[in-house]
């Protein structure tokens, strides 16, 4: 299971070389049932698992197969920039590869027990970077073959990765929040946020800044869900309470599929090797921002019914941000 770190050493020793591993686990290293994408279950995991456990006996870490994933990630990409459907194609294959590695990572350190704030923010930013460099290559595809103009290509782009990046975040919170309050285990959510530190390199720095930017845009998206994790974390939420939430939001927690990244490969493949190479932009920056205004809004009422029915006086007065960081 992957464990956020604690205190200063967690951002020291990221990912240190792990020793030698003789015997990998059995089994899918998942989140749980209740959080995977039905896709993820039958595909992505099992093969992801079977990377994993080959790499298990290495001194390959789960941040260096990350990499693995975002170098992939970033050729596929570059290959929608084409017209040919073939080219595309080939490009959708790579990222189904990407993906693969990218469930690898999580599963590998979930294997091994070893985890840190900044590989769980490392697989972010791998995710938003693939993003990103598809939609690049989608604007330079839409200027010099689909007579868009720079400024009206520019801006959809511009719309479509800044909404990518919150429908992200938001739903790996809400599935962190779920696991962590209505399951009791597998949650990487983090109520202490991190604070700066003397002495890290600049890549850790950097982290350190993205994850405290995940922290506050959790924050605002779900200050009442924020409330209720914390009220949780101190033991207060009785084993009924969990019950209740688990079973308010796991509906919510399965509608996340709908902003999840293996419907973005789905959509992806349709229209860019349909032939509308603008369709996951339009559709990340509407349909999906509808579905994500109704599943903050469903997160937080359920969040609140079951925050009401805790007694007064319980939560603390001014509390740092609780951050979910992705990873697969």
């Amino acid at each position: 299971m992957k464990r956020p770190g604690t205190s200063t050493g967690a951002w020291r020793a990221v990912h240190r070389r792990d020793p030698v591993h003789s015997a990998p686990p059995s089994g899918l290293a998942t989140k749980g049932s209740d959080v995977e994408e039905w896709l993820d279950l039958v595909f992505f995991r099992p093969i992801g698992a079977r990377i994993a456990r080959a790499l298990y006996p290495t001194r390959a870490t789960p941040d260096q197969v990350t990499l693995i994933s975002l170098v992939i990630g970033l050729a596929a990409g570059h290959l929608f920039v084409y017209r040919s459907p073939a080219v595309n194609a080939a490009g959708f294959a790579l990222f189904i590869v990407s993906d693969l590695f990218d469930s690898a990572d999580g599963q590998l350190a979930r294997m091994r027990g070893t985890s840190t704030r900044f590989g769980r923010v490392l697989d972010g930013i791998s995710d938003t970077a693939r993003f990103v460099n598809l939609g690049l290559h989608l604007l330079v595809r839409l200027v010099l073959v689909g007579g868009w103009s720079w400024p009206a290509a520019t801006a959809l782009l511009a719309v479509a990765a800044l909404s990518h990046s919150t429908q992200s975040t938001a739903i790996d919170f809400v599935r962190h929040a779920y696991l962590a309050l209505g399951v009791g285990h597998g949650s990487e959510l983090d109520l202490d946020g991190v604070a700066a530190q003397p002495g890290l390199s600049w890549p850790k720095r950097l982290a350190a800044a993205i994850y405290r930017g995940y922290g506050r845009q959790q924050t605002r998206l779900f200050p009442q869900t924020v409330a209720l994790a914390r009220a949780g974390r101190a033991d207060r939420m009785s084993p009924a309470a969990a019950a209740v939430y688990r079973s308010r939001v796991r509906p919510v927690v399965r509608s996340c599929a709908l902003l999840g990244q293996n419907l973005r490969f789905i959509v992806l493949g349709v229209t860019a090797v349909g032939g509308w190479p603008a369709g996951l932009l339009w559709i990340t920056a509407i349909p999906m921002n509808l579905v994500l205004l109704w599943l903050v809004a469903a997160q937080e009422h359920r969040a609140t019914g079951v925050l009401g029915a805790l007694e007064p006086g319980m939560l603390p007065a001014s509390p740092p941000p609780a951050v979910a960081v992705g990873g697969d």
